[in-house]
This record gives C-alpha cells, sequence and structure tokens, in this order.
C-alpha cells in the first residue's frame, strides 16, 4: 500500500489549488515532485509531467513516485525548462521557488504557451514586479493571484494565460498583481512592497533624481491596500 500523503507546503498548497481539475500537469523544477504526486494522488489531475535542468530532483522525484504509487502516471524530462517539451505535455505549467527573471525566461522560450487554453502558475521568490511586467509585454495578463505566508515569509502565486498585444500597463499593477485589498497576507506583501519602494525613492533622491514618479505610486498603493 502506498503511504499516507503528507501535507503540501503554504507555497505549493496555493499553487497547486489553482490547477484545474482535470488538466494535464507539467511541473517545472520540481522539487521531490511533490506537487505533481499530491495532485495525482488526490485526483485533481489525470497525468504529469516533472522536469528539471539538474538530474538529482528526478532521481529524488522518481524515488517520491515509487513511494506514493504515481509512477505509472508521472513523467521525468530532464530538460533546461520548458525546452525538452511541447504543448501535448501539459496544460497546466507550474514554475515554483525560482526568481522571477529566471521564470519569466522560460516563459519567453517556450511559444507554444501562447496559447488561451495553457494556464500559466507562477511562484516567484523574487523579481514579482519584473516578472509581472515582462508576462505583460508578451500578451500574457493574470487573472487571478493570491498572497501566501510561508516560513515566515510572503509570497505571491499568480495565474496568467495569453491573451495577445495588451495595452499600457498600470504601474500599481505591477507592483501588487490582481492581489486583492483584504485577503490573507495581502497587507503584509503591501507592507513589503511599500517598503521596497521606499528604499529605491530616498536612493533616488540621494542620487538627485527625479522621484515623483515613485512617490505617486507609493501612494497609490498606501491608499489602496490600507497600508499604515
Amino acid at each position: 500500500m502506498p503511504r499516507p500523503l503528507f501535507t503540501l507546503s503554504p507555497r505549493l498548497a496555493a499553487c497547486g489549488a489553482f490547477v484545474r481539475t482535470g488538466s494535464p500537469l507539467i511541473d517545472v523544477g520540481t522539487d521531490h515532485a511533490y506537487l505533481p504526486i499530491w495532485l495525482l494522488r488526490t485526483g485533481a489531475v489525470p497525468r504529469a509531467v516533472c522536469c528539471d535542468i539538474n538530474p538529482g530532483p528526478l532521481r529524488s522525484a522518481e524515488h517520491h513516485a515509487r513511494e506514493y504509487h504515481t509512477e505509472d502516471r508521472l513523467r521525468l524530462v530532464l530538460s533546461d525548462g520548458l525546452a525538452g517539451l511541447g504543448p501535448e505535455d501539459g496544460d497546466d505549467i507550474v514554475i515554483a521557488g525560482m526568481g522571477g527573471e529566471l521564470i519569466l525566461r522560460i516563459v519567453a522560450l517556450a511559444p507554444w504557451l501562447k496559447d488561451p487554453a495553457k494556464r500559466l502558475i507562477l511562484q516567484p521568490m523574487s523579481a514579482a514586479s519584473e516578472l509581472r511586467a515582462g508576462l505583460w509585454e508578451l500578451g500574457f495578463p493574470i487573472h487571478t493571484e493570491r498572497a501566501v505566508e510561508d516560513h515566515g515569509k510572503v509570497y505571491t502565486v499568480l495565474c496568467a494565460q495569453y491573451a495577445g498585444p495588451l495595452p499600457p500597463v498600470d504601474p500599481v499593477y505591477l507592483e501588487m498583481g490582481r492581489l486583492t485589498p483584504g485577503e490573507p497576507a495581502v497587507h503584509r506583501y503591501a507592507v513589503k512592497t511599500v517598503r521596497r519602494l521606499t528604499d529605491q525613492l530616498r536612493g533616488a533622491e540621494a542620487r538627485g533624481e527625479d522621484g515623483s514618479r515613485l512617490r505617486q505610486l507609493i501612494r497609490q498603493i498606501v491608499q489602496q491596500y490600507a497600508v499604515d
């Protein structure tokens, strides 16, 4: 018999909550395959592909797949991002636990993602604003986003799908995405964002640069997200 199912970390649980029931899954940069195994064992997805640029995580994923009796529905691929995969491999694509700039590079190098039927579920560890900006330029607006606390830190998990060319972007969107004021962990995320932007403003002013754009952006976030 397979072992009792483990509990996902808050970050991975937030990613899993955005995966559509019945959608084949691709997990890029898999971390021991915990998320795909959990989704397979709970019946949320029919099959999954785990890919990683290094063989070590894939060996661990293979071990866990056997341990939880999911090896018949879980395929392992050694790949730099999505380079070794195609549209037939999955409809919901999770890229979690990486920097936002790396996530953006992986998305940009996979043109087959420009399909409204594909869902990107992304969890950046850093550079979330750069990721939002790059996705917008590529034609991937965020339609849902959630803040989550994990091990004392706050992160964002976002869903995006291709929509084609987009109009000029709102600067507040680049910093806060589709996070809804009042939802759990959003206030803490907004506070963190305001502190980062305030540091940028102080640096700009110290260099004698015009800080009016940053001041306006900070005011907007403070008002919309009730930051003290």
